[in-house]
């Protein structure tokens, strides 16, 4: 199973995400649960690293992406909202379709 863990803090702002595990919907190389998920938690941090041109911390290996996004304000941190709350719904959308394959836990920091 995935497992997303999301940190947000007091104004509901993803500050903090890690996404782990494996689907276990299909083999590897075939499984297009996992893939889906590495390629929205992946394209979240080259939205932010990238196109905001926000540096964040982050670390990917295998079956584990971990994000901080630094604290910010103005149009960078909505800008960074705008990534990262897709990310988190499509994630959701995702586990609609197939929810014995992630699970979403979100708690405020």
């Amino acid at each position: 199973m995935i497992k997303v863990c999301v940190k947000r803090d007091k104004q509901n702002s993803i500050v903090e995400y890690r996404v782990t595990g494996h689907a276990g919907y299909d083999a590897h190389g075939r499984d297009v649960v996992c893939s889906a998920v590495s390629v929205l938690a992946q394209a979240a941090v080259i939205g932010l690293t990238r196109v905001v041109g926000i540096e964040v911390d982050y670390s990917i290996d295998d079956g584990d992406l971990y994000c901080v996004i630094p604290s910010l304000k103005g149009d960078s941190r909505r800008e960074a909202d705008l990534i990262l709350d897709t990310m988190f719904y499509t994630l959701e959308n995702i586990r609609e379709g197939y929810p014995g394959n992630i699970l979403i836990t979100e708690t405020e920091v």
